[in-house]
Formats: C-alpha cells, structure tokens, sequence
C-alpha cells in the first residue's frame, strides 16, 4: 500500500494534478499515475474551517475480492478520499494509468458496494473509459475506490489448464514442423518428375503451415525480450502465415469444386499463379494494412491467478475480422465437402465395387483427409464459450497443433496406396 495526505486551503483552490508511482514502479515512466482532482470537487468538500484534505491511497487488487475474480491493470487499485460524499460532478475527476502493454479489452470501474448490498462487484457506472496504446484514462463524476478492469468478460483460465494447453500445443506444432518439413521435402522431389495444380496447393499450403508452426514456437521467446518492434514483427509474420494458411484452406476446397462437383469447362488461364497471387498476396495486403495501423503488440492471456503475454493482434477488431473470415471459408468448404460426400454415395450406388470389404474404410479416411486438407478442425473454435470452452481448448490445441503431422500421414497414406 502507498498513499499520501495534502491538505488545502480554499484560497489555493484549483485543479491539483499528482503524479503516483505505482506499486510495483521502477524508474521507468510508464509505471506512473497521474491524478487530476477538479476544483468543483474541492469546493463540495470544503469544511467549515475553509479547508480540505485530500488523501489518495494504492491497493493491491487482493483485498477486494470479487465472484468474477477480475483481473485489474497491474493488480491495483487506486482511492481518493476528501472527507466527505462527492458526486454527481459535471467537472470529472480524472486518473490517467500509464502501462508498457498495449491492452485489447480494458474498462474503467469502482468497488460498488451499495448497487448489490453486501456484494461487492466492479461497477463502470459514472465512469468513463478513454483507451489509447500505452495508457488508459478514467473520467470518473464521484469518488470512492478505482482500478481499470483488464477482462471486462472475465474470460479466464486456470494456471494448470494454461499450462497444460501450453505443453500440448508446444510439443504439437514441433511435431508438425519436422513432419511438415520432410512433407515439403518429399514434395520438391516429386516436383522434380512431374507436378501439376493439386500437389502445387498442397506444397503452398504445407508451407504456410510450416511457417505458422514456426512462429508460434518462436513467439513467446521473442516476447520476452520487450522490444515493441521485434514483438510487432513476429505477431505480424505470425498473423500472416495464418491469414494465408486460412487462404490455402479455401483455395483446397475450390480446387476439389473444380475437380469433384464441376468436372468439365475446368480449364482457367494462369491457373497457378492466380492461386499464388490469391493465396500469399492477399494476406500480405492485410498485414501491411494492421502494420501501417499499428495493430501489432504484446497481447495478455489472462488467468484466475495472474497473466502471460504473447506478441499478437492488440484490436480486438481485426482478431474478430480474421475470424469472420474464416468462418466464410469454413461456411464454404462444408458445403463443398458435403457435395463431395453426396458424390461418393451416389457413385456407389452405381457402381458396387466402391462399397465393397475394406472400400468403406478407404472411402471415410478419405473425407478425413480432405476434413485436414481444408482446415475443418479449426471451426473447434467457435466452440470455445461457456462450459464447453475449456473442452474446445483442449480439442483445438491438439488437433491444430498437430495439423502438420495429419497432412504428411495422408500424404503418405497416398503414396503407397
């Protein structure tokens, strides 16, 4: 706890301003709390000997225990005291609190302790909320205690189950990056007899996957040095393999439309390298776009006990747009998978040999494969709410993560049939 008393005498009456370091303060600037107390809010809290004191204090976050179990910006709370009730001001009190993060989901609140009774909760009733990179200002028209909340939807996980999806997304993605590059491998060397527009698409998308493996793996690492350009340069690379390997998904499911549902009249000039230019170029477009706009940053995953960061998309509406897209691309290659599913029912029902001993197997493993090859195991996500949310974590972090190693055993399943 810190705290500090002034008092003041109504002939000094004015606005005060008050830099606070914070608890946990180094000499570092961005560790600072500016306090702004008005002057109407002096002059309602004048005594009769024609003076005031004005007493701040800093908590930590622990002694106001809330059911939501909030998370607090630097786990503080800050209060401001005049020795008598002060609201309803059309001159606002105003506390700017400085961090090196930039924070996507923030709001400005007050220990209410009258709204609920004895149940105390973090109220943003009479606050306002004015968000910026690296600080947050509050413009509060009472007093009492105050803190910035830093999950407004207390979406929190626990440290053992952030832990656990850690290790098996970890050791995940590096299985699927050596897989990922001996299928990469195999596939230049194929290229070296013979190659043509499928296994063109399944190289670009393996690389895409490789590269998003990649620089998962390597983003918490280059997190920790806390150099804003180089965490903004991995959250951006990592942003771009995934917007691409989200294209590559929807460029697999268009050219099994061409090849399966289509069949005829499927000839389109440069198909190649309009693929190319579609399936890298697009993405690109998309994050010089957020980089230009500064989108890029140090991201908090939030728990029940604390947080950890990441280097990673600090909009929540970018994060939202990328995932509208996918959900367009995923809308789609379950409408194209399920022609196809028609298809190969339809063909067995004309031609008996496909539904033979052992054909139904072949024929189910192949609409797996393609559930891979079109990326269907990410729509786990959309899951991810409720009680179902920490089940869909697991499932989405093993799946995905071991995306890579399920593209090369169908690759090799291919290759010795």
């Amino acid at each position: 706890m810190k705290g500090l008393v002034i008092k003041y005498n109504k002939h000094n009456f004015t606005d005060i301003h008050l830099a606070l370091p914070s608890l946990g303060a180094t000499k570092k600037d961005t560790d600072t709390i500016m306090v702004k107390i008005s002057n109407e809010a002096l002059q309602k809290a004048i005594g009769r000997n024609g003076s005031v004191q004005v007493g701040i204090a800093m908590f930590n976050e622990s002694i106001f225990p809330d059911a939501q179990k909030s998370s607090l910006l630097s786990d503080e709370v800050i209060a401001i005291e005049l020795g008598s009730p002060i609201s309803d001001l059309t001159d606002n009190i105003t506390i700017t609190f400085y961090h090196e993060d930039t924070l996507q989901d923030r709001k400005c609140v007050f220990w209410d302790v009258i709204s609920n009774g004895s149940k105390a909760i973090w109220n943003e009733s009479g606050c306002q909320t004015v968000k910026e990179k690296n600080q947050t200002v509050c413009s509060c028209n009472h007093l009492t205690f105050f803190a910035v909340l830093t999950n407004p939807n207390n979406i929190t996980l626990s440290a053992s189950t952030l832990k656990a999806l850690t290790y098996i997304s970890y050791i995940g993605c590096g299985v699927s990056l050596f897989f990922l590059g001996v299928t990469l491998f195999m596939y230049i060397m194929l290229r070296k007899q013979k190659s043509d527009d499928s296994t063109t698409i399944h190289q670009s998308l393996c690389s895409a996957l490789f590269l998003l493996n990649l620089t998962f793996l390597l983003n918490e690492w280059l997190a920790s040095y806390n150099n804003d350009g180089l965490c903004q340069f991995i959250a951006a690379l990592m942003h771009y393999s995934l917007l691409c390997t989200f294209t590559w998904f929807g460029i697999e499911a268009f050219h099994l439309y061409l090849l399966m549902i289509k069949v005829f009249n499927t000839y389109i000039k440069h198909y190649r390298m309009k693929l190319s230019l579609a399936g890298w170029g697009l993405s690109a477009v998309a994050v010089i776009v957020c980089l230009s706009l500064k989108k890029y940053g140090k991201y908090k995953i939030y728990m029940k006990e604390g947080s950890v960061s990441m280097c990673w998309l600090t909009d929540p509406a970018v994060l939202y747009v990328t995932i509208a897209y996918y959900a367009l691309l995923f809308l789609c290659s379950v409408v194209i998978l399920s022609l196809v599913a028609v298809k190969i029912v339809q063909l067995g029902k004309s031609d008996s040999s496909l539904f033979e001993k052992g054909s139904t197997r072949r024929n189910v493993c192949t609409l797996v494969g393609l559930c891979c090859l079109l990326g269907l195991t990410w729509g786990i996500m959309f899951f991810n709410f409720g009680p179902l949310q920490v089940p869909a974590l697991y499932a989405f972090s093993i799946l995905n993560s071991l995306h890579g190693f399920f593209v090369f055993l169908r690759y090799y399943a291919l290759t010795i049939d």
